[in-house]
């Protein structure tokens, strides 16, 4: 096997701190560097803050900008924010730097009104370093887009498309059940939803990522947010929900072609949810009606697909890519690294 893909990370919160682990685990790839601007990480070796029983040597940094002009890497791993506006300067650093970027900053997983603007400059970045950029992870980039979008395949026709998550917050990270408004009373979480404080990111991307991947053109795509309301004092390890709190979100995308609804997500995230699952149904020739049953889990799922679509990015075309146009992602395999390594970087899809 040839030498090891040199990946940077960049965020260490709970999501980030899950793709390095898994990172370390995964033969053919080498962590070269971390950087995180928290007090309660940066300084700190990077197996302290990944709670590993050993030094990596790694220290962890905060001067990113003063990083950057040191770094040998070929891989980027940027977990830092959800917003596209927050990340775009740095996306730009490394992409200048002439580095792959897999990031799960959930704005930047599929075009939309409102961001077109920053996706054509990333692009136009990405190509001009011949290198490219890639958003994922469980969902968007999975679980209600990508996995609905390829149970199409065996159809000869498809009229509607429709996927509920239902998400347990019982067991979830604190930053997840604040962004679902765990906790907070209704007065408090209307007040936080009209501020832009709770919501799911992701939910427009992964609905025009289908329509577009299909060639529906849309009428309008409603999008609705409601709370869910204790009916009993609930307790986590991170928080408590008194009865008549609020434990969460329901939110709902609903897209109409013609008048018709046509593509349907509802994404149920609360403690206490009962029967966590992902649904997917396809109303097409044949119908499709598949459940998993638990649902998909969050973090570790967001870190595996971070880490399998690594051979995929480094072939693919240079550019900003969404999961869509990536060759079908699965579990990595050595072989398929150490192919995608000798390649050097000539893309195949």
């Amino acid at each position: 096997m040839g030498r090891a893909l040199r990946c940077a990370h960049f965020g260490l919160g709970p999501i980030g701190q899950a793709i390095a682990r898994l990172a370390l685990e995964t033969p053919g790839i080498t962590i070269v560097s971390a950087a995180d601007l928290s007090p309660d990480r940066a300084g700190k070796d990077l197996g302290e803050v990944l709670g590993l029983p050993r030094r990596l040597r790694i220290r962890v940094r905060d001067d990113m900008d003063r990083r950057l002009s040191k770094l040998r890497a070929d891989v980027a791993i940027l977990a830092t924010s959800s917003s596209l506006s927050e990340c775009k300067e740095l996306l730009i650093k490394l992409i200048k730097k002439g580095l792959h970027v897999v990031t799960t900053c959930e704005e930047l997983a599929y075009p939309i009104p409102g961001n077109q603007a920053a996706f054509k400059t990333l692009d136009r970045e990405a190509r001009a370093k011949k290198v490219t950029l890639l958003s994922t992870g469980v969902n968007p980039g999975f679980a209600m887009d990508a996995l609905p979008l390829m149970l199409t395949a065996p159809c000869s026709e498809v009229r509607r498309i429709s996927a509920t998550r239902v998400v347990d917050l019982a067991a979830r990270r604190r930053s997840l059940q604040r962004k679902a408004g765990a906790g907070l009373s209704v007065h408090q979480f209307r007040r936080a939803l009209a501020e832009g404080n709770v919501r799911h990111v992701g939910l427009l991307q992964s609905t025009h990522m289908i329509a577009h991947t299909l060639g529906w053109k849309l009428d309008r795509i409603d999008e609705t947010i409601e709370p869910v309301i204790a009916p009993r004092d609930l307790d986590t390890e991170q928080i408590r929900v008194p009865a008549g709190a609020v434990s969460g979100i329901k939110q709902y995308a609903r897209a109409y072609r013609k008048g018709e609804l046509i593509v349907s997500l509802d994404l149920q995230l609360y403690v206490g949810a009962e029967a966590p699952r992902d649904h997917i149904l396809v109303d097409g020739a044949p119908p499709l009606d598949v459940t998993i049953a638990g649902g998909i889990g969050g973090d570790a799922a967001t870190a595996a697909i971070a880490m399998n679509c690594l051979p995929k990015l480094l072939v693919a075309r240079p550019g900003v890519r969404t999961i869509n146009e990536i060759s079908l992602l699965h579990r990595m395999n050595p072989s398929e690294m150490a192919a995608a390594m000798k390649r050097g970087g000539k893309y195949v899809t």
